[in-house]
């Protein structure tokens, strides 16, 4: 999937052409869409809030969530496919919305806010967007699980550039994005916010056990949903 963005004032009439095509799940590369802009310009912040269950299956809903806390602990040697698939895990925290009863396209920066503690004094953090059940290898209905992902280093709660040891079981909050995209979630699926500690692709690999509490009354993800709240509640009825 790729997009490109033509700039203002270029010679030749591309400047009257669309300025973003994306290639679209399951459409070959040469037969991109054409889109106004990217991000879409239809696109609107939606937050999610989180329902206790996570070692299992917990809820993403559109309304606050749980005032509690959930655990996982870190094993790299899982990787993030295992973890997403499990019905349930000690080493990620999964919440769910129901099945889409139509598409959701979501376009541009997705942004998770979350409150953690870690039990030791360094911890890696990883948030992957997912749309759940895993996809088979159908090549006739192909789209991607991973819709979007992120990873941040809570020694750096405070600070991009400066760290520090994090005191152990002490409550931290942190702000970042996920990685970019432009994604249609198709009907039937679920939208996925799977929390883990150590991704083996993209982080350091620390010894496992180290164990992150996540308080969920002060976690949230921020969706860029194409028709805003309106759209994802439609989906969602």
């Amino acid at each position: 999937k790729w997009f490109t963005k033509y700039l203002h004032g270029i010679d030749n009439g591309v400047e009257n052409d669309p300025k973003a095509w994306i290639v679209r799940e399951g459409d070959k590369q040469t037969k991109p869409t054409p889109y106004a802009d990217y991000p879409n310009p239809e696109a609107k912040k939606v937050d999610l809030f989180l329902l206790s269950g996570g070692n299992q299956m917990g809820t993403l809903q559109l309304k606050k969530g749980s005032k509690t806390q959930e655990t996982l602990v870190d094993d790299v040697n899982i990787d993030g496919e295992t973890l997403a698939k499990a019905k349930n895990s000690k080493n990620r925290l999964l919440y769910l919305t129901p099945a889409l009863k139509e598409d959701v396209h979501l376009s541009g920066l997705s942004q998770i806010e979350i409150r953690l503690a870690s039990s030791k004094p360094a911890a890696n953090l990883s948030v992957w967007l997912v749309s759940l059940p895993w996809n088979a290898a159908d090549n006739s209905k192909i789209y991607d699980n991973i819709i979007t992902r992120g990873w941040a280093d809570p020694q750096n709660h405070k600070s991009l550039t400066d760290s520090e040891p994090l005191r152990p079981d002490t409550f931290y909050n942190l702000t970042f994005d996920l990685q970019p995209d432009d994604h249609i979630i198709p009907a039937g699926q679920q939208i996925g916010l799977m929390i883990f500690s150590s991704d083996k692709e993209f982080t350091l690999h620390p010894e496992p056990g180290t164990e992150l509490t996540i308080d969920l009354a002060k976690t949230k993800v921020t969706l860029p949903v194409v028709g805003g709240k309106k759209a994802l509640e439609k989906a969602l009825q």
